[in-house]
């Protein structure tokens, strides 16, 4: 059996050729079995970097005292010899080590595994490869990560645990994985070799085509045993039943045979979602569960379906679009060519060993490293599938069908809810439709009935044209209408006819059928892509098939008092709207600066340091703070900020997805998350005891926002009777994301002091504190305030 020798360099920097090793940490395997260790401090003979100091725990006096490099030299070299080096960034020590004993004359040649590729493809699923998420996730004995044995220690740990997962999968999946083996970094694919030519057939549990295997899904019958009363099953699950919720379960009931679509305003907080699922369930009734986000639907997974389950014999499954699924028959007509690329062929690596240990086939596990968008959407699911094909029994998407059929309740979100509609109104048959913060709904039905065109076509069209082109006149005449085209494609909608006329003398077919019929759209650029969209909205209430009884519900569905507009704008005219009234939370404040600085005359640049600065004051209460903001761009020099300031930090769609950093965040991993329009409604903290949400801008939409535009198409004056309402709501939105518990505390800090100054401010206020008081101060003296309502 392989001896490995599991090797961790700590040394002056590990950026530069002429680095030195100040610590040394072996750990020797044969097998499983640790046979050997040793570890020793190096003298480097010049001082060590803050950083350095800082990251090892190392110092220029304790390494005074250590033996030079080529005092153990030898030692070193007999000892590794024989072995198979191992290490976590292989490249990085081995370099390292080879060059140190090459200077003192000691040749040095192993082959080498590299445990971070290793775990690329046999952890498929783990957001992140350092050794110490490794160590947290896998259980790896770590108890003092840059130090030099403790490192090693880990990773032999973590050799274990790899050459345990590579025995667990059928060996045809093993043979597989070898063939693409070889893109490993240097000898890594060993260790993949020696476990295989170990393994037995071991396809128990495993449907098994060709290379493939996956897990055997088996569904779980329902056995509902819910009882008769609301009270009484709440009981069960150890919950107590809230005035407001035991409200809501009354208007369901009260509603449930009124064949009109009925609104439900209840603020958040009142644990609506128990309220829907058992007061429906319990009249026997199957239903479909709409979410405005899929980090909202895997919040129900994750908090009620196992929970229903256990308690009450009932499943809840979640659905998705059929893109999300993989399909596998794509993936095996990638399998053939090895030659795609080392990152390629890493991920078709990750992928077979995910297809063992996946239950939903949902791509959306994998871990994005190593890959690339293109190839996951040639891999995606087309929606097809026939019984003809070899993996029929393995396909994700049936199977996600058949679970439907042993579930009471699905879970669904706006954007697929509206394609059935559109395209399967059976989906919804004999269930009854709760649609979840269904204000979400206007951005959803827009993208629905948006079409676009990518003005790249324009550069290969054109070419064409060039090379169609004989005479010089009618070559000059070519270059002229590109030209034309090119600059008055910018000014549409006033510039249509001059582009159309331009595109059709061009023979450009697409983009004159495009610009075509289009005087009740509207039209638009962003970057190089052509948008239209009709000047109203798409009327929900039309697609909503009529035999399904639908409740729509959020806190949010009225604009005033005496306005429901929401309702009309999504196309009924006769409905049923019941309100909750809302409470001052005693456990949450708001504070509002009014001497933060004039928002709209600040570069993105100078307002991401205003925002930084309060960041770091506020950081230094050692709370949890949430940061919601508007924009990618303003997001992102936040971040960078931050990173130059040394403060560890999350930021959406820069170290993940928001369901990745959301739950980085609730298990303490950061103190601070910079979240965008995902976290603004419908992702509930509640994990937090305390929480200080920083709203620096006031969530405004644009005057070119195409909604925007077509409500001013239903409004006298869209910004004060439109923008300035959903605005408000969207900021008791984000109150409401806050305040899940009674003993949940909140401090919400909005550094716009427009809300104070200007005339809108006014109304704004008056609708925020009906949900929270108000604190209006300077931010210093707020800050003051801030701990003393926390704590």
């Amino acid at each position: 059996m392989t001896k490995f020798a599991v090797v961790d360099l700590e040394a002056t920097d590990a950026h530069l050729s002429q680095n030195k090793i100040i610590q040394v940490g072996i750990v020797i395997l044969d097998g499983e079995k640790v046979i050997q260790k040793y570890s020793s401090n190096v003298n480097p003979h010049e001082e060590l970097a803050p950083i350095i100091s800082d990251l090892t725990g190392l110092t220029d006096e304790v390494l005074s005292v250590a033996p030079d490099f080529s005092d153990i030299a030898e030692e070193i070299s007999l000892m590794l010899e024989g072995t198979v080096f191992v290490a976590h960034n292989v490249k990085f020590d081995y370099n390292l080590l080879k060059k140190s004993l090459n200077e003192c004359g000691i040749d040095f040649d192993l082959p080498s595994i590299d445990t971070v590729e290793l775990s690329r493809v046999f952890f498929p699923d783990f957001e992140k490869y350092s050794l110490e998420y490794l160590s947290e996730k896998l259980d790896l004995t770590h108890d003092n990560p840059h130090e030099a044995f403790s490192d090693a220690y880990a990773t032999a740990k973590l050799l274990i645990q790899i050459q345990n997962k590579i025995r667990s999968l059928p060996r045809v999946v093993v043979g597989e994985i070898i063939r693409h083996a070889g893109n490993l970094i240097y000898e890594t694919q060993l260790v993949i070799k020696e476990v295989f030519d170990q393994m037995d057939e071991n396809d128990n549990g495993y449907v098994t085509r060709q290379n493939i295997a996956t897990k055997k899904i088996s569904f779980e019958e329902e056995n509902p045993n819910l009882s008769k009363t609301f009270e009484e099953n709440m009981e069960r699950i150890n919950l107590s039943v809230r005035e407001k919720q035991a409200k809501v379960v009354s208007i369901f009931e009260d509603k449930l045979d009124n064949p009109k679509v009925s609104f439900i305003q209840a603020q958040t907080g009142v644990g609506k979602t128990y309220a829907y699922l058992l007061g429906l369930l319990e009249q026997d009734k199957k239903i479909v569960i709409s979410t405005s986000t899929k980090v909202l639907q895997e919040q129900i997974m994750v908090n009620h379906a196992k929970e229903f389950r256990e308690e009450f014999g009932i499943n809840i499954s979640k659905f998705l679009g059929f893109k999300n699924y993989i399909k596998i028959e794509e993936f095996v007509k990638t399998l053939p060519n090895t030659q795609s690329g080392i990152n390629q062929e890493i991920f078709k690596m990750k992928v077979l060993v995910w297809l063992c240990q996946t239950e939903t086939g949902e791509l959306s596990e994998l871990s994005p490293i190593m890959t690339s968008q293109d190839y996951l959407d040639e891999i995606a699911h087309d929606g097809n599938y026939n019984q003809l094909s070899m993996f029929f029994e393995q396909d994700f998407l049936r199977l996600a069908h058949q679970k439907l059929q042993h579930s009471s309740a699905v879970v669904i979100n706006h954007a697929l809810m509206v394609e059935k509609m559109k395209n399967e109104p059976e989906f919804f048959a004999e269930r009854v439709l709760v649609v979840d913060e269904a204000q979400q709904l206007f951005g959803v039905l827009e993208n629905v009935q948006e079409e676009t065109i990518d003005l790249d076509f324009l550069n290969d069209e054109l070419a064409l044209v060039d090379s169609f082109t004989s005479s010089q006149p009618e070559s000059n005449l070519k270059k002229r209408l590109k030209e034309s085209l090119n600059y008055h494609i910018n000014y549409l909608p006033d510039s249509k006819s001059k582009v159309l006329l331009d595109a059709e003398e061009l023979g450009l077919e697409e983009l004159v059928d495009f610009l075509s019929n289009t005087d009740e759209y509207f039209l638009w650029k962003t970057d190089n892509i052509l948008h239209k969209s009709p000047k109203d909205f798409l009327d929900f209430a039309h697609l909503n098939p009529k035999y399904l009884k639908t409740f729509l519900i959020g806190a949010t569905l009225s604009m005033s008092d005496s306005n429901r507009r929401i309702p009309e704008l999504l196309g009924f005219e006769d409905y049923t709207f019941d309100e909750l009234p809302s409470r001052q939370a005693d456990n949450q404040q708001i504070f509002v600066s009014t001497d933060g600085p004039n928002i709209g005359n600040m570069s993105n640049t100078t307002f991401a340091e205003y925002i930084k600065d309060n960041l770091l004051d506020l950081a230094e209460f050692d709370m949890p703070i949430l940061v919601l903001l508007t924009a990618k761009d303003l997001l992102k020099k936040t971040s960078e900020l931050l990173m130059q300031n040394g403060v560890n930090h999350l930021a959406q769609g820069i170290h993940g997805t928001p369901s990745q950093i959301k739950k980085r965040f609730d298990d303490g991993k950061s103190q601070i998350l910079l979240g965008l329009n995902s976290f603004w409604e419908g992702v509930d903290f509640d994990k937090q005891d305390e929480i200080i949400v920083v709203i620096p801008r006031l969530p405004f939409s644009t005057p070119d926002d195409i909604l925007i535009k077509k409500y001013a198409e239903r409004f006298d004056n869209p910004f004060y009777d439109f923008n300035v309402p959903m605005t408000t709501l969207r900021l008791r939105q984000a109150l409401g994301r806050v305040n899940r518990r009674p003993e949940q505390k909140s401090a919400i800090v909005i550094l716009d002091k427009r809300i104070a100054g200007k005339n809108y401010g006014k109304k704004m206020t008056a609708s925020l504190m009906e949900v929270a008081p108000i604190i209006f101060d300077e931010i210093n003296e707020i800050k003051r305030q801030i701990v003393n309502f926390l704590v």
